[in-house]
């Protein structure tokens, strides 16, 4: 007599379960570095995730949804299904583990406000040439009687590169805007600014010491400037 068996992979050696565990497992080790390591040198301000790191995010949540989708596909005996996903898992946990092991030396997180309470608060490893320039360029504080506000703050930075912006735009009563004005033709860290003028629009713009780029907008049609600087360098 001959007696058949069918004989199923342990559950323990299937890369659709290493996938989810393993998947599970990085995802928290990210979190960790993120919340012990990182996050300790921003700001209390908004965070968002900084665009250059989209892909290694997606690449770090592939195992897990790998491993998921398989075993989803093996529970409702999907064959061809669970071929497909058996074969992705290996190469999407290689993957996984590569994103992870990145994310832990660059900052998975950046600083970012648009709110103006925040108006000139900085990271503390902003290059400080930048910053003394930048608070030099802006108005101290934001006028009371200044309308149509706009803020943003912007810092990022890791092994591979350093990120900062900072613009504003406010539209002023006549005197605070002319005053204003004045202000911005005369700043020494203007001086040899490249400076063209319509009959309503003046653009000043200029690099200074090969790292900031500072441009300023005075529309006088509408008695609205807009200050920007910002420099953006990657490490070789």
């Amino acid at each position: 007599m001959k007696t058949s068996s069918n004989k199923k992979t342990p559950l323990w050696h299937d890369w659709l379960t290493y996938d989810l565990i393993f998947g599970i497992t990085l995802q928290i080790i990210v979190f960790l570095v993120a919340v012990f390591v990182w996050h300790m040198g921003y700001p209390k301000l908004t965070f968002e995730k900084a665009a250059v790191l989209n892909m290694l995010y997606l690449t770090l949540f592939l195992p897990f949804f790998v491993g998921v989708l398989g075993l989803w596909a093996r529970t409702n005996e999907l064959p061809v299904w669970v071929r497909f996903f058996t074969a992705l898992s290996l190469p999407v946990l290689i993957l996984g583990i590569t994103a992870s092991v990145i994310l832990c030396f660059i900052s998975p997180y950046c600083s970012s406000t648009e709110n103006v309470k925040h108006y000139m608060v900085m990271d503390q490893n902003i290059d400080p040439d930048a910053e003394l320039i930048s608070r030099h360029i802006f108005p101290e504080r934001i006028p009371g009687n200044a309308s149509n506000i706009t803020y943003r703050y912007y810092k990022y930075s890791s092994i591979l590169e350093d990120s900062f912006h900072l613009s504003l735009g406010e539209v002023l009563p006549d005197e605070t805007y002319e005053a204003e004005c004045e202000r911005i033709l005369n700043l020494s860290d203007l001086r040899d600014a490249e400076i063209s003028s319509s009959s309503d629009i003046t653009l000043i713009d200029k690099k200074i010491n090969d790292k900031l780029i500072v441009h300023i907008t005075l529309d006088n049609a509408y008695n609205r400037i807009i200050y920007s600087a910002g420099c953006n360098e990657y490490h070789s």
